[in-house]
């Protein structure tokens, strides 16, 4: 019987491969062929399960829905020729029929790394050559990667099913029920702090392989982010300031920001990158100058606007000529784009720049460890590199607020952030300033559709997407969430 709303997998990603280079290790991926039973015999299949986890996320069903989720419901992009579900996303207009809320290639890789964590420990029974220290590393990248994706899903769905055993026998529940916001986020954070005393510091083979795994610093960057999203401030204040003092990541240079982060990647501020080969078709797809998906919204040119130096302005961030957005499809400040099949981009998840906005608005929301004017120097970083200038903001929460989200939308534009920010920013204080959303109605609406628009980002509890209706219909215990039950 096949009702599940997660796709069972009784066999492990096959990876024919046992001495990995970095290319190696990070292109390679799964091929469902091997039973359980003859797979976890030693380390190098073990690391083969592994490499499956981060191959699994090299999908465009994953790496589509990051863009889309991250972006399309804020105001940073305008359709050329989006088809109709990305459409009715980006008017906040999502059904349970829309594939584009369908889960599917997240919990496949939650399911992958859930298998490691269930039988890794065979093969080091079986393999006296695979030590402990080996073992706990492998399996603290699969918990780093395991609770990345579960934060997706929160940020987009807000409760979701935690699952933490493999589908690999017919005695596991194929019938999960939702869990809490807060389950889910205590369950990440759990892992986070589990994983980050395993973790390597980092990867001498090159820095994509550096940047392409899971290190200490990516399992803190996550779990800064978690403590910020549930507004747990004094932690987040706390893991992100062990990335700064590791001494590992550094903001570029300004004359480098867009050719040592985007065009080549893998910098020193980077901390998390996916490499695979298949993000090029999300990149392109959307952003190929010859036919684009998305341009910038039209007046992206005046969020930068006093600041004629700021290095991710034209030709950077947005091409003002074309009217395109340059930061994955250029490739120099002489206008220059990547043909069809360059596309050669990492996805950045996190980078250093995130790290000092994120301590930062953590510093400012702070009951015990507010601390106004750390917080505007920690901003101060990241907008004098990218401007050459001096941040003029007062020194007061309101100020330095609104100082960090504009940071943070001109830093991170097009990097699948700006829905979240908004949302973070929206509903803290039971919604205190909704403004932040339902004032995108009047950027995305014309005097004949506003009500209408208005009326779709209005509602608090459309923030969070639908469960796609082919899950709840093959799940008796899968209630939808509830603005959509009608």
């Amino acid at each position: 019987m096949k009702r599940n709303i997660i796709k069972i997998l009784v066999i492990v990603p096959l990876i024919l491969a046992t001495v990995f280079s970095c290319s190696d290790y990070l292109e390679l991926e799964p091929q469902d062929n091997l039973i359980q039973q003859e797979f976890w015999q030693n380390k190098e299949q073990v690391a083969a399960a592994v490499a499956g986890c981060y191959a699994s996320m090299n999908q465009s069903g994953f790496t589509d829905r990051i863009l889309k989720w991250g972006e399309l419901r804020a105001e940073m992009l305008v359709s050329l020729r989006a088809g109709s579900n990305e459409l009715n996303m980006m008017k906040n207009y999502i059904i349970p029929t829309n594939s584009l809320v369908n889960w599917s290639n997240f919990y496949q890789t939650i399911n992958y790394c859930n298998l490691v964590l269930e039988f890794a420990d065979s093969a080091k029974e079986n393999d006296l050559s695979f030590t402990e220290q080996e073992l706990a590393n492998y399996k603290a990248e699969v918990l780093t990667i395991r609770a990345l994706v579960y934060l997706t899903l929160v940020k987009n769905f807000r409760d979701v099913p935690l699952v933490l055993t493999a589908t690999s026998t017919s005695q596991v529940d194929f019938y999960p029920a939702k869990s809490t916001e807060a389950e889910v986020i205590a369950q990440i954070i759990s892992d986070l702090k589990i994983a980050v005393e395993d973790l390597n510091l980092g990867y001498a083979q090159s820095a994509a392989y550096d940047k392409g795994r899971m290190t200490k610093g990516a399992a803190l960057a996550i779990l800064a982010d978690a403590y910020l999203w549930s507004e747990q401030y004094n932690e987040c204040i706390a893991a992100t300031q062990q990335i700064i003092d590791s001494g590992r990541y550094s903001l570029v240079e300004g004359s480098e920001w867009f050719n040592q982060i985007f065009f080549e990647g893998n910098s020193t501020e980077g901390i998390f990158e996916l490499q695979f080969s298949d993000i090029n078709s999300t990149y392109q797809n959307a952003f190929y100058v010859g036919n684009p998906t998305y341009a910038p919204f039209g007046e992206i040119g005046q969020l930068y606007l006093g600041y004629p130096d700021d290095v991710r302005t034209d030709k950077a961030t947005y091409d003002r000529d074309l009217n395109r957005v340059f930061k994955f499809a250029g490739v120099d400040a002489t206008g220059e784009y990547r043909g069809q099949q360059e596309f050669f981009n990492t996805f950045i998840f996190y980078r250093y720049a995130e790290v000092l906005l994120m301590q930062a608005e953590a510093y400012i929301l702070s009951s015990e460890n507010k601390d106004l004017d750390k917080a505007a120097d920690l901003i101060e970083q990241v907008h004098q590199r990218a401007t050459g200038a001096p941040l003029d903001v007062a020194i007061e929460e309101g100020a330095l607020l609104n100082a960090v989200l504009l940071e943070r939308q001109k830093e991170f534009a097009f990097e699948a952030k700006r829905w979240y920010d908004l949302l973070r920013f929206a509903r803290r204080n039971n919604f205190q300033d909704q403004y932040l959303i339902t004032d995108l109605a009047d950027i995305k609406s014309t005097a004949d559709d506003y009500e209408l628009i208005l009326s779709f980002y209005s509602e608090q509890e459309s923030y969070f997407l639908p469960i796609y209706q082919n899950e709840v219909d093959l799940n008796p215990n899968l209630e939808q969430n509830p603005y959509y039950e009608n």
